[in-house]
């Protein structure tokens, strides 16, 4: 079930069945948040729900997108063993002294033999910069998964979380299935599944999902003969892995059935995740692995080549978190040193410093291409370029307006004549890749 509503945002927690840890809350507070039904009213009346989700990207969404914006909150009712999921809080109508919030909060969890387990959260204090008529995510967190040994049945989480400001408690709660396992259904494509992984998380098309990659594996080389490169498809896989440990063991096994190519690839994709990926990879595979790709291929701080932004759109689709979108966006700002195509096939003998300047302008139209494309089917990109563009966080000019393009906003010109001696940008205008880009 997705929760497509801005009155709906979540707190972390971290429970583990032989006891609980608790996370340090974050030092930037979440802004608040208001429905146009609530705006009327100065404060509401205090309350608070208790939501269950596998998301890991709900932080980002309360500091990365405008208040008025819609997030994307995937919850989940039933997890199998060793799935990780998070106990999130929301409220609002809480009373704010000095413009400072204060809280205690107690979960208890109760298993589906009646065995209770109290999990204390720290007290929360934070210094609010925002509306506080909105909604608000607690900053502390609690991870929780379920061991072979747990019953399996019902659990359910009952949240009392108290005002100190006001003295006010209130109560909410929340239940998850334990199951012995999770199945895929049947008839559906596994790939397909996966590309909206981070609205519904589901860790059991995992391997399915690689198994059809590796069936598709053939058609795609003939198809795409010296452009194929593996690379980005892989990504999707290591970060699923990443998000999901509890599937390496099964695709460790799947790895050793495997054979030639396609033990290679599923080889990759293990030497990144595992810490002791020599004690599972053969020696011979670990070396050439190593050689090939002597720092992790999937990790990188900024984007310098067209493929690479196949790898952030993998880390989005799987986590939806900020950081790859603005990774692309920052990727735009290779235009100020870029060739066009069609300047560069008239050169007679290109330069190792003409092909840069080309390879960074296939990137560009690359981020440009991809932004516009996926933000259309998923708004929450542009919610997180807007929100970047509107408070300025995106310092290069071109960038911004190349990414204001891509998703559709318009991008305002201010007129200033043109002065000798001054780049045409600094006038108010941009030429690239045969189109005119009117900047702030």
């Amino acid at each position: 079930m997705n929760l497509r509503t801005a009155a709906f945002f979540l707190f972390s927690a971290a429970f583990l069945t032989a006891g609980f840890t608790t996370q340090n809350p974050s030092p930037e507070p979440a802004p608040g948040r208001e429905t146009p039904e609530r705006a009327v009213r100065k404060q509401p009346e205090f309350s608070a729900r208790l939501i269950l989700t596998r998301g890991v990207n709900l932080s980002d969404q309360f500091r990365g997108i405008l208040p008025n914006r819609p997030p994307a909150v995937s919850t989940v009712s039933r997890v199998a063993q060793g799935e990780k999921f998070h106990a999130r809080i929301l409220f609002s109508g809480a009373l704010f002294k000095g413009g400072s919030d204060s809280f205690t909060a107690n979960i208890t969890m109760t298993g589906p033999q009646g065995k209770k387990t109290e999990i204390p959260l720290k007290a929360s204090f934070r210094n609010i910069q925002a509306n506080t008529a909105g909604f608000f995510l607690l900053p502390q967190s609690v991870n929780v998964f379920y061991r072979d040994k747990d019953p399996k049945g019902k659990y359910t989480f009952e949240l009392e979380l108290t005002d100190l400001n006001a003295g006010k408690t209130v109560k909410a709660s929340a239940s998850v299935e334990y199951l012995e396992r999770i199945t895929p259904d049947p008839g559906v494509r596994a790939l397909a599944k996966l590309e909206t992984y981070y609205q519904s998380p589901c860790p059991e098309y995992i391997l399915p999902a690689f198994r059809e990659f590796l069936t598709n594996l053939p058609d795609q080389k003939a198809k795409e003969k010296n452009r194929f490169n593996p690379l980005p498809q892989l990504a999707l896989f290591y970060f699923l892995l990443k998000e999901n440990p509890q599937c390496v063991p099964a695709f460790t096994e799947l790895y050793n059935t495997l054979r030639n190519e396609e033990k290679l690839l599923a080889g990759i994709i293990l030497k990144f995740v595992l810490k002791d990926a020599d004690s599972v990879l053969t020696k011979q595979q670990f070396d050439v692995i190593a050689k090939k790709f002597p720092v992790n291929p999937f990790l990188f701080e900024r984007v310098t080549v067209p493929w690479q932004l196949d790898v952030c759109w993998a880390e989005f689709l799987v986590r939806g978190t900020r950081a790859p979108v603005m990774k692309t966006i920052y990727a735009l700002s290779l235009a100020s040193d870029a060739m066009p195509l069609q300047k560069y096939k008239e050169i007679a003998a290109p330069t190792r410093e003409d092909q840069r300047k080309l390879r960074n302008g296939l990137t560009v139209m690359a981020a440009r291409w991809s932004m516009a494309s996926l933000a259309k089917k998923h708004p929450l990109i542009r919610f997180y370029v807007e929100a970047a563009l509107l408070r300025k966080e995106i310092q290069d000019p071109v960038a911004a307006a190349l990414a204001a393009k891509a998703i559709g906003m318009k991008v305002k010109m201010k007129e200033t004549p043109k002065k000798p001696g001054v780049p045409r940008a600094a006038s108010g205008r941009l030429h690239f890749m045969d189109e005119t880009i009117f900047l702030h």
